[in-house]
């Protein structure tokens, strides 16, 4: 975000399934979308990583993909990858929700 703040994002997701993630509650006390988590908030950077094979993540605003995020995989021992600048500068609003798909 351009404070350079983080939202950690957690969701076990069965392979060859797409679900909304949403916010880490073991930090943020309740599981939440993004948008209701930090609405007003500018990200500029992401990354959604798998420990299988991902096939992709974006952010979901009122039925529309509003933004699609940089994703990265730790298979085979790959640690995954440092946030990724978006294309533009995207403003979160209250119900935008984070959705990926990941494959075995």
């Amino acid at each position: 975000m351009t404070d350079q703040t983080e939202i950690p994002l957690i969701l076990a997701l069965t392979d060859g399934t797409a679900s909304a993630v949403t916010t880490d509650p073991a930090f943020t006390v309740s599981a939440q979308n993004i948008g209701d988590y930090a609405p007003g908030k500018t990200i500029k950077g992401a990354i959604i990583t798998a420990k299988t094979f991902i096939g992709y993540a974006y952010i979901l605003r009122q039925g529309l993909v509003a933004a699609i995020l940089p994703i990265g995989s730790r298979t085979a021992g790959g640690s995954g990858a440092n946030p990724e600048p978006l294309a533009a500068p995207f403003t979160l609003q209250p119900g935008d929700k984070v959705w990926a798909f990941t494959l075995a």
